[in-house]
């Protein structure tokens, strides 16, 4: 092996040696730490994170998807029209069994209510999008979030263009204003987090 290849395979061996301990510290990074797996009715691992000493069960929309259909018709602003089913759907019993559990869940942020910088309720949906009516989202494809403290998220402006996670307690079930359904799913949040900044733009 010449000196070259040699210097080479130490740099690579470094290199390697950091990435593992980025790796190994990224949950501590994080914040939230993995604590167990176990399975349940949604057919998938059940997978639990610790928050601010707070534990959450990770779900996703892909879970919470059932398509769904509202009993009436919905007409948008854009003048489109959702077919009503006619009858109340009935929501899966494994969906259900989520109603008032700490769960934190990725998804796009938009901003409802805002005080100055800080954000206290939001649409959290799977795609993103800046009007759920225009992109047709189903009900159970988005969520209305409230933040639990008064004072509100600071989410800066690029990572509304991410993923966000939203740690907090889920309610399930139909919504009803005026006759009009609002929602399906709500979530009342403890603690968000963006996109993690990448290390030397690789981890």
């Amino acid at each position: 092996m010449t000196k070259q290849n040699k210097k080479n395979f130490r740099f690579l061996r470094w290199v390697l040696l950091l990435a593992l301990v980025v790796v190994a510290l990224n949950p501590l990074r994080s914040g939230a730490q993995i604590q167990a797996k176990t399975k349940n009715g949604l057919g998938a691992g059940v997978l639990k994170v610790t928050k601010n000493h707070v534990d959450y069960e990770v779900v996703s929309f892909d879970w919470l998807f059932f398509k769904y259909q509202p009993p009436m018709d919905v007409e948008h602003p854009d003048g489109t029209v959702t077919k009503g089913s006619g009858k109340h759907m009935p929501i899966p019993p494994e969906i259900l069994a989520l109603n008032g559990k700490k769960v934190a869940i990725k998804g796009f942020v938009m901003p409802l209510e805002t005080n100055g910088s800080r954000v206290n309720s939001f649409l959290l949906a799977d795609e993103l999008v800046t009007c759920l009516y225009c992109a047709m989202l189903g009900y159970d494809q988005w969520m209305v979030g409230t933040v639990v403290s008064p004072r509100g998220f600071r989410i800066a402006d690029e990572q509304f263009d991410y993923p966000i996670t939203i740690y907090g307690t889920l309610e399930v079930g139909e919504e009803f204003q005026d006759k009009q359904l609002t929602s399906l799913y709500r979530i009342k949040a403890d603690v968000f987090e963006g996109k993690k900044q990448k290390f030397l733009g690789i981890f």
